[in-house]
């Protein structure tokens, strides 16, 4: 039987190394090369993620791209990020992907060799970008303006309570209980870039304005692929939630 780590490999590991784009596909080829091979070791290859567990809910109206959803409640484990798309997403899978398997430098010798404490993977990884927040006392430069705060978060196994989950021995990656919400969705198959991530956010407040549903929160971006899947292929989603 493959181990959570090895699954991680196409989830978290792929994510972290590659990125969308020009720059993206100019990063080190080794380092992709790598990867890839750690992927296939793991059986199945990339239609192992179809088996991870996703968030639940019942869908109450579709039409064609665009759905409304009710999610059941769930547990995410969260941190907040400052970046560009890639970069935040990068580095906040990394450091829920520490969370996730006790490990890094703030998981001790004892939490380390406890496997038992390893959580499941499960789709989708969300990030949700943050209002952003100036001071009055500090000059607004372009330089600020460059980076962006972004919340990203994997949602936890439904087999696990609040006081079952493991604590985060890192004070960034933090644990919060989401009730029964509903969302508008938009799926699509792009590279995910900023622009593109915008473009469907706007398409997606379309449908909701020409439905008379009532935005909730801030629009979040799911990915439910490595960014190795070619972009046709790839199933990301947009998720707005409404009153």
């Amino acid at each position: 039987m493959q181990s959570e780590q090895q699954r991680a490999i196409l989830v978290v590991g792929l994510h972290a190394a590659f990125s969308d784009g020009v720059y993206g596909w100019m990063r080190s080829v080794a380092t992709k090369v790598i990867f890839l091979l750690a992927a296939l070791t793991v059986s199945g290859g990339c239609a192992q993620l179809f088996s991870l567990e996703q968030p639940k809910f019942q869908s109450l109206e579709k039409d064609k791209e665009f759905e409304l959803r009710l999610y059941s409640p769930m547990i995410v484990a969260e941190v907040v990020v400052q970046g560009d798309l890639a970069s935040a997403g990068e580095e906040g899978a990394r450091l829920v992907k520490q969370y996730i398997f006790r490990e890094g430098p703030h998981a001790s010798s004892d939490q380390k060799k406890q496997a038992s404490d390893r959580i499941s993977m499960t789709l989708p990884v969300t990030m949700e970008k943050e209002q952003e927040k100036i001071s009055m006392t500090l000059p607004v430069t372009m330089e600020a303006k460059s980076e962006s705060t972004y919340r990203l978060h994997f949602v936890m196994p439904s087999s696990y309570t609040l006081d079952t989950l493991p604590k985060s021995a890192d004070p960034r990656v933090t644990i919060r209980a989401i009730p029964e919400q509903k969302f508008a969705s938009i799926r699509f198959s792009k590279f995910s870039t900023e622009a593109n991530v915008a473009e469907q956010t706007s398409l997606l407040k379309n449908w909701m304005d020409k439905k008379g549903l009532v935005a909730n929160g801030s629009a979040q971006f799911a990915r439910y692929d490595p960014p190795s899947v070619p972009p046709l292929l790839r199933h990301s989603e947009i998720l707005i939630p409404v009153q």
